[in-house]
């Protein structure tokens, strides 16, 4: 699986669609949206156009459906290695 993540963010590195606060998106990361709702990246999906959808996992435990536009997030901490 680690695999898939590397070559997910090496198509995210061209000419992606960042979150809001300009950071590329991966899976991994600990995101807020504009409701200050913290959560963690759980899948990234590339639309048509190079916009980024990603799914959360909300720390209340809720998962955010459908998938939303990493713009609509901002990156409180990069994923961890």
């Amino acid at each position: 699986m680690l695999s898939s993540q590397k070559q997910q963010s090496s198509l995210l590195n061209e000419g992606t669609m960042p979150y809001a606060s300009g950071e590329t998106p991966e899976v991994g990361d600990y995101v807020k949206n504009k409701w200050e709702q913290p959560g963690a990246v759980t899948a990234i999906n590339v639309a048509s156009g190079g916009y980024e959808l990603v799914s959360v996992r909300w720390d209340d435990g809720g998962v955010d459906h459908p998938m939303t536009p990493a713009a609509e997030f901002s990156l409180l901490s990069p994923r961890t290695e």
